[in-house]
C-alpha cells in the first residue's frame, strides 16, 4: 500500500505543472483566493445572488478545468477511486492540510473535476430557468399593460372632443404651421395616449408583442449581470439544423468577450413576427436581439444545441457506449431480449399480441370481465372500478405486544444481522464502527427521525460534539446503502418472506415518491403548492418488494418520477431482486415499456384514466356477424423497430453498463422530434409491449390483483416512513443535498429494521403455531403484514447506553401464543 501511494505521488508530481501545484497550494492557505468553504458550498438556489456566487466560483476554477483534466485522465483512476477522493475534501474540509503536499493534491483534483461540472450544470440551469422566467414574465406584463391602455384609452375618449375641436377653433389662424397646432394638441394629450386612443376608437389595440419587448428593455440589469456572464461560459455545439444559430452565438460570445456592443447581428435568425420589433429602419436593435438568440438557445437545448462540457446537456452520443464496443458488450449481456435478431423477437410478439387480441374480443362477445369491459346498447365501454385498499398499516395484531424503544429495536437487528460492520470510517486504514455502536444508533435515529445530531443531543445522554465528529466519520449514504442491504437480505432469509410474495413465480416490486417539506433551501428543492404551500421540498423515491425498501433516491419535486425508475432496479444490490415494477401514472412515459421489457423486466402501471388509455390504443368494432373485433387503432411499424435495432440495442447497453441514467437518457430522448430515428423505434416498441400490458390486463383479474396489492404495500411502506420522519415535524433539515440524501438512506434503514423486527416476531409465531398444528392461527400470521409501528416507541427522551438486555421475541408474542 506504501508503495502504490509513493507511485501514485510521483506520477501526480510529473503530471502536474508548477502552476497547478500553486492553484492547489492557494485553496488550502489561509488567504484572499479560492477557500476551501467556497469550493465545498455554491449555489443554493436559482435565485441570481446564488448563481452569482457559483458564477465567481466558476470563474476561479475555469482557467484551470484543462490542466485539471489532463491529470486525472492520466492518473487513469477508476470512477470509484475518483469519487472516495473527491469526498474526502468534504469529510476533511480545514483539516486537509495536515496531510502531505501529495494527497492534498490528488483529492482536490478529483474533487475539482466533479466541482467543475457541476457548476457549469448548475449555471445552465440558472440561463434555462431565468430565460423562462421572463418569458412568462413578459407575457404577463403584456396581458396587464393591453389592458391597462385599452382602459386609459376609454377615460380618454372625451378628451377626444378637444383635440377634434383644434380643427374648427376660429381662434387657430389658417396660416399657422401646422407644428403649432400639434403642440396644443400634445398640451391635450401626449403622442403615446393620442396613438393608443386612435387604436380605440378604430376598435383595435396595441399588439401583445409590443408590451414583451417592453419588458425586455428594463431587464437590463439581469442580463448584463448574470445571464450574459454565464452566456459566456457555455460551450456550444450544433445539432441538425441548428448551425446558423450556433454560428450567431458563437460570434455573439466573441463580441461580448471584447467587451464591445453586438455588430454582426443575422436578420434571418429573426421570426417574421418579431421583426417590427426587432428591425427599425434596417436597424437591428441588439439587446433585443441578444435576447432573441438567448430564448433560441434555451429552446433548443432539447437536442437541437449540445453543451459537450455540460453532461445533462450534451449529445446523446456522448453518453453511450463506443460502437466499436458494442459486439463484444452484448456477448458477455445477460439479456436475452436483446441478443435476439429483431426479425424473430418481434415475431414473438407480434403473434402473442394477435392472439390476445381475439381472446379479448371473445370475452367481450361471451360477457366475461364484466368489472372491466361492459358491452351494451351504446357499444363497448372500458372501465376500472377499484375497491377501497384494506389498511396495510399497524395491525391490531401488534397492539396486543408490549412496545420496544426504537434503540432496541436496532440493537436486536444488529444482533441478528451485523448490519452496523458496514458503518466503516472514511479512511480504511481506521477503526470500524463496532467501538461507536451506542453513538451510531443516537445519529441513525436521529437523522431518522429529521431531528440532527444536534436535536439529539437536547434529548439524550450523547454530546454534539461527539456525534457529530462519528457521524462524519461513518455515516455516508453508500455505507447506509449497505447496511439497508444486509438488513433486506436478513429479511429475505426469515420464514415469514416467502409468505409476503404476491406472485409465487415471481416478485412483484412498486417504486413511487413520497414528497417532503425541507426546512432549508437547497439546489435540489422546488415550489410545489399542492405540496408543500409556499415553501419548497423535494421527492423521495423508493423501490419497495415484499414491504421492504430495497433502493432510494432524493429528486427534485418538479422531477418526473418515470425518469428514475429503472435507475432504482437497476442500482438495487440487495439479494432481493424484483421481476415485475407496478407504478401509478406518474411511473409511465413513452419509452419505459421498451426499456424494463429489454433490460429483462415486467412494467405493470395501475393508470388512473383506464379508458381513455385503452381508448388511445385500440378500436373496437364489429363484424357483420355482429362479433366483437379488438384492433390497434395504428398497427406497429415493426420495419421502424428493425431499422433502429442497433441503436435500441446500444442504449440499452449503455444503461446496463453505466454509462448513461434512464433520467439522463429519456430527458434526452424526450426533446427529441418525433420522427427522429431512435426515438420512433423505441416508441414503436414501447406501444408494442404497452399494448400486450394491456390486453393481459384487461383479460386477467389476478394481474390486476397483483398490481394493486403492490401498490398497497409501497403506499403503506410510505406510512411508515412519515410516522418515523413525524416524530420531529416532517421537515428535511440538511443544508445541502448529501445532507438530505443522507437522512433519508437513515430512514429507509430504520424502516427495514423495523420491518425485520416485525417480520422476525411473525417468522417466531408462524414457526410456533405450525409446530403445534393450529392451522387456522398459522394462516392468520401469513396474512399480517409487517408495516406496524405501535409496537415501537419511536419518541420520547433517548438513552443509548447499552445496558446488555435486548427484546426477547419470545416474550414480546407471549400474549399472543398464550391467547
Amino acid at each position: 500500500m506504501q508503495q502504490v501511494r509513493k507511485d501514485l505521488a510521483h506520477q501526480l508530481n510529473q503530471l502536474t505543472s508548477p502552476e497547478l501545484h500553486v492553484f492547489l497550494d492557494s485553496i488550502t492557505a489561509i488567504d484572499d483566493g479560492l477557500s476551501l468553504n467556497q469550493l465545498r458550498g455554491g449555489a443554493k438556489s436559482l435565485t441570481v445572488p446564488e448563481l452569482k456566487k457559483e458564477l465567481a466560483l466558476y470563474h476561479q476554477l475555469a482557467p484551470w478545468r484543462t490542466q485539471i483534466n489532463g491529470v486525472i485522465d492520466g492518473l487513469n483512476l477508476s470512477l470509484k477511486n475518483r469519487q472516495h477522493f473527491g469526498e474526502l475534501i468534504n469529510y476533511y474540509g480545514s483539516k486537509l492540510k495536515r496531510f502531505k503536499r501529495a494527497q492534498q493534491h490528488l483529492w482536490l483534483l478529483c474533487h475539482l473535476t466533479e466541482r467543475i461540472q457541476l457548476a457549469l450544470e448548475r449555471l445552465t440551469d440558472g440561463f434555462i430557468y431565468h430565460i423562462r422566467k421572463q418569458q412568462e414574465a413578459a407575457n404577463t406584463f403584456a396581458q396587464q399593460a393591453v389592458f391597462l391602455s385599452w382602459q386609459s384609452a376609454a377615460d380618454n375618449v372625451t378628451k377626444a372632443a378637444e383635440l377634434l375641436h383644434l380643427f374648427v377653433d376660429e381662434n387657430i389662424d389658417d396660416n399657422q404651421p401646422f407644428s403649432v397646432v400639434r403642440q396644443q394638441a400634445l398640451k391635450v394629450m401626449n403622442d403615446r395616449d393620442i396613438q393608443t386612443l386612435c387604436l380605440y376608437l378604430k376598435k383595435q389595440k396595441r399588439t401583445v408583442e409590443e408590451y414583451q419587448w417592453q419588458h425586455y428593455d428594463e431587464q437590463c440589469n439581469l442580463l448584463e449581470q448574470l445571464l450574459r456572464q454565464v452566456f459566456l461560459c457555455l460551450e456550444c455545439e450544433a445539432g441538425k439544423g441548428s448551425e446558423a444559430v450556433v454560428a450567431q452565438l458563437q460570434q455573439m460570445q466573441t463580441e461580448i468577450a471584447f467587451g464591445g456592443p453586438l455588430k454582426t447581428m443575422d436578420t434571418s435568425l429573426i421570426p417574421k413576427k418579431h421583426l417590427p420589433w426587432l428591425v427599425k429602419q434596417d436597424n437591428v436593435n441588439p439587446q433585443r436581439y441578444e435576447w432573441l438568440l438567448y430564448r433560441q438557445l434555451t429552446s433548443r437545448l432539447n437536442g437541437r444545441i449540445y453543451l459537450p462540457n455540460v453532461t445533462k446537456y450534451r449529445a446523446l452520443e456522448d453518453d453511450l457506449i463506443p460502437q466499436t464496443s458494442q459486439d463484444t458488450l452484448l456477448a458477455s449481456s445477460t439479456l436475452d431480449r436483446l441478443k435476439q435478431p429483431a426479425e424473430l423477437l418481434l415475431q414473438e410478439k407480434q403473434h402473442r399480441l394477435e392472439s390476445a387480441l381475439k381472446d379479448v374480443a371473445l370475452h367481450i362477445d361471451e360477457g366475461d370481465n364484466r368489472n372491466v369491459i361492459m358491452k351494451n346498447r351504446t357499444g363497448t365501454r372500458w372501465r376500472l372500478p377499484t375497491k377501497s385498499a384494506t389498511s396495510l398499516v399497524n395491525n391490531p395484531f401488534f397492539k396486543r405486544m408490549q412496545p420496544v424503544g426504537i434503540a432496541d429495536v436496532l440493537r436486536y437487528v444488529e444482533r441478528e444481522t451485523g448490519f452496523m460492520k458496514c458503518l466503516t470510517h472514511v479512511l480504511p486504514i481506521q477503526k470500524q464502527g463496532f467501538t461507536h455502536q451506542d453513538d451510531l444508533l443516537a445519529i441513525l435515529i436521529a437523522n431518522a427521525t429529521h431531528r440532527g445530531v444536534y436535536g439529539m443531543a437536547q434529548i439524550s445522554d450523547r454530546s454534539y460534539e461527539h456525534l457529530s465528529t462519528v457521524q462524519a466519520n461513518y455515516i455516508r449514504p453508500e455505507t447506509l446503502h449497505d447496511a439497508s442491504d444486509v438488513i433486506n437480505n436478513a429479511v429475505a432469509a426469515l420464514p415469514i418472506f416467502r409468505h409476503y410474495h404476491i406472485q409465487e413465480d415471481q416478485l412483484h416490486a412498486s417504486a413511487d415518491g413520497q414528497k417532503f417539506e425541507t426546512h432549508l433551501e437547497t439546489f435540489k428543492t422546488r415550489y410545489s403548492s399542492k405540496y408543500f404551500g409556499t415553501n419548497k421540498g423535494i421527492t423521495a423515491m423508493t423501490l419497495v418488494a415484499n414491504h421492504s425498501a430495497l433502493n432510494a433516491r432524493i429528486i427534485g419535486s418538479n422531477e418526473h418520477e418515470s425518469h428514475y425508475i429503472y435507475d432504482l432496479l437497476q442500482s438495487n444490490s440487495s439479494e432481493i431482486k424484483p421481476d415485475v415494477l407496478s407504478t401509478d401514472t406518474h411511473g409511465v412515459n413513452h419509452v419505459n415499456f421498451a426499456l424494463l421489457d429489454l433490460c429483462g423486466y415486467s412494467f405493470a402501471p395501475r393508470y388512473a384514466q383506464f379508458s381513455s388509455v385503452i381508448n388511445d390504443l385500440f378500436d373496437v368494432t364489429e363484424s357483420e356477424q355482429g362479433s366483437t373485433i379488438l384492433a390497434l387503432k395504428k398497427p406497429i411499424r415493426t420495419n421502424v423497430i428493425t431499422t433502429g435495432w442497433q441503436d435500441i440495442r446500444r442504449i440499452v447497453l449503455s444503461l446496463q453498463t453505466k454509462r448513461t441514467t434512464q433520467a439522463m437518457l429519456v430527458r434526452k430522448l424526450s426533446g427529441y422530434p418525433s420522427g427522429h430515428p431512435i426515438l420512433q423505434a423505441l416508441t414503436e416498441y414501447n406501444r408494442l409491449v404497452k399494448a400486450q400490458y394491456l390486453l393481459d390486463y384487461i383479460d386477467d383479474a389476478s394481474l390486476r390483483q397483483y398490481v394493486q396489492r403492490a401498490l398497497n404495500r409501497g403506499e403503506a411502506w410510505h406510512f411508515l416512513r412519515r410516522a418515523i420522519a413525524s416524530v420531529n415535524g416532517d421537515q428535511f433539515r440538511g443544508k445541502n443535498e448529501s445532507e438530505i440524501a443522507i437522512w433519508n438512506e437513515c430512514a429507509r434503514l430504520l424502516a427495514n429494521a423495523i420491518i425485520y423486527f416485525n417480520s422476525a416476531i411473525l417468522s417466531h409465531l408462524l414457526g410456533h403455531f405450525e409446530a403445534r398444528g393450529d392451522e387456522e392461527k398459522a394462516g392468520i400470521t401469513r396474512a399480517v403484514s409487517p408495516v406496524a409501528w405501535q409496537n415501537i416507541n419511536l419518541s420520547g427522551t433517548y438513552n443509548f447506553t447499552n445496558t446488555g438486555k435486548l427484546p426477547n421475541i419470545g416474550e414480546i408474542t407471549r400474549p399472543i401464543v398464550d391467547d
